[in-house]
């Protein structure tokens, strides 16, 4: 019971680190409840509270999934699944703290083993969630929740394998302080306040190579059953620009709008095309936008770049859509279990990388880099749209599917991320909110209220150099995959020598 109650509790002490309560230091605890409540078990136990700990930590985490699918069963099945990762992870931790039963072993080397292979067998399994299968799911990472802690000041030497790494390390010294001798104690204490405090002497951020004057505009939605609703998304970010125009004092280089602002094919809708491209002729300013590109097979979702006098002139379509979200894999499969996968009616199509567009503005081209809403999660799309010369990045988002609920936060802590970790400049621009400006050095210069009309001017840094995390992006993702794939096996080799020393 003890150990069900410690699972519990550390995946209920995870979800609280992350928006909406954002309680970072929480996360340390629950990293050292998951190894506790596994620690010294067998292989089923360690698996089976490793699962609670997941289930716990994801399910009130992706209530929004609820409110965007209209039932209990996607949001239910998303928890069980991605907790069926932390289930493996806690029978691997199972057999890894056997090591420290090994009495021909130093303690401290003992130690040192358990932490190493427990901090890469973590690092592998948050890295496989992500990207499998069907492209994996990367909400709810370690290094995430720890945006407002000073480990954040880690990311851009190694993006979130860093600052959640380093976490795990302090986490299991803590869980494994209480079992050793007094100096032992002592000495891990002392490491884990370094682990956790130094690093706020870490330099982050640099001075911007120029400046440009950005209008963001977030035209916020109708009510659900407002007559020609997607004509009126569109038409409420035309007057919220003309607003923003009338009323600020500095005229913008460009102008951005969200995902799907226009869910009408400017390109071949006249209501729509008439309205956007008006306003960019009336204006003389580019606007990157979002709308659809239908198509026989199925749907784009693109970022579309307008100049004026020359139209459409650049395009990005999502590479990476959102499997049960915007399309349905192996549809006829999955209706046997719920008719609501058909409320997607049309199937998204994958675009290509990188996740870049260039705007000419005078005389200078700038490059943007525009993951498109949940693409800012995954590490891969967006550390490849700086490596080729993004100055800034965009992520131009539509949340009003998902209500009030936190994803909006959630997805803006990750904007905040990927600003110190790329040293650049990052604008998330929203239908409904949150929309928000946030620096170099992760300072944020403004965030909006959900479901609210705002439009702004903002002077945007422009960046040309290269962080560490951004250029190591690639070989980094091969390194933890071999490292946590020779913790497992060395995980396996124990769990044969110490066959008779586990519980169950």
């Amino acid at each position: 019971m003890f150990r069900f109650i410690a699972a519990v509790a550390g995946g209920l002490a995870m979800w609280a680190a992350n928006p909406p309560i954002g309680w970072w230091i929480l996360a340390f605890a629950a990293i050292a409840l998951l190894w506790i409540a596994v620690r010294d078990g067998g292989v089923f136990a360690g698996f089976l509270h490793g699962w609670v700990w997941g289930a716990t930590f994801f399910l009130p985490l992706f209530y929004w999934a609820t409110v965007a699918s209209g039932t209990l069963l996607a949001h239910v099945a998303l928890a069980a699944v991605e907790a069926l990762y932390i289930g493996v992870l806690g029978a691997i931790w199972a057999v890894v703290s056997r090591i420290g039963h090994l009495k021909n072993v130093p303690l401290g080397g003992r130690v040192v083993v358990q932490i190493f292979l427990g901090v890469f067998t973590w690092l592998a399994m948050e890295q496989l969630r992500s990207s499998w299968p069907f492209g994996g799911m990367p909400w709810g990472t370690l290094g995430f929740s720890l945006v407002d802690s000073p480990l954040i000041r880690l990311a851009p030497y190694g993006s979130t394998a860093l600052v959640g790494g380093v976490a795990v390390v302090a986490a299991l010294l803590a869980a494994m302080a209480p079992r050793m001798r007094f100096l032992g104690a002592m000495a891990s204490v002392i490491v884990i306040l370094c682990l956790v405090f130094l690093p706020v002497f870490v330099p982050i951020g640099a001075s911007p190579s120029a400046t440009v004057n950005i209008g963001v505009v977030q035209g916020n939605i109708p009510a659900h059953d407002a007559e020609n609703r997607a004509l009126q998304v569109t038409k409420n970010h035309v007057e919220a620009t003309r607003t923003m125009l009338a009323a600020s004092h500095v005229t913008p280089d460009l102008i951005l709008w969200p995902e799907s602002s226009s869910d009408r094919d400017v390109r071949e809708d006249p209501q729509a095309g008439e309205m956007v491209f008006d306003l960019v002729q009336e204006t003389r300013i580019p606007l990157v936008m979002g709308t659809q590109k239908y198509v026989e097979a199925g749907r784009y979702n693109d970022v579309l770049v307008i100049q004026p006098h020359a139209g459409v002139v650049d395009r990005y379509s999502k590479q990476h859509p959102v499997p049960f979200g915007e399309y349905v894999p192996y549809r006829d499969f999955f209706r046997q279990f719920s008719a609501e996968i058909d409320r997607i009616g049309v199937d998204m199509l994958a675009g290509d990388g990188p996740a870049n567009v260039s705007v000419t503005i005078g005389e200078e081209t700038l490059n943007l880099a525009v993951p498109i809403c949940f693409e800012v999660a995954y590490t891969s799309i967006v550390a490849e749209s700086v490596k080729v010369g993004a100055q800034f990045v965009v992520v131009p988002t539509n949340n009003a599917s998902f209500g009030d609920t936190a994803l909006s936060e959630q997805q803006f802590a990750m904007s905040r991320f990927r600003a110190i970790e790329h040293g650049r400049t990052v604008i998330q621009v929203s239908s409904s909110g949150i929309s928000g400006v946030v620096n170099s050095h992760g300072k944020v210069l403004y965030e909006t209220e959900l479901f609210t009309q705002d439009a702004r001017v903002v002077k945007v840094g422009l960046h040309d150099s290269l962080t560490i995390a951004s250029r190591s992006a690639g070989g980094r993702e091969f390194s933890i995959y071999i490292l946590g794939a020779v913790s497992a096996m060395v995980a396996g080799v124990t769990a044969f020598l110490t066959r008779d020393r586990g519980g169950s």
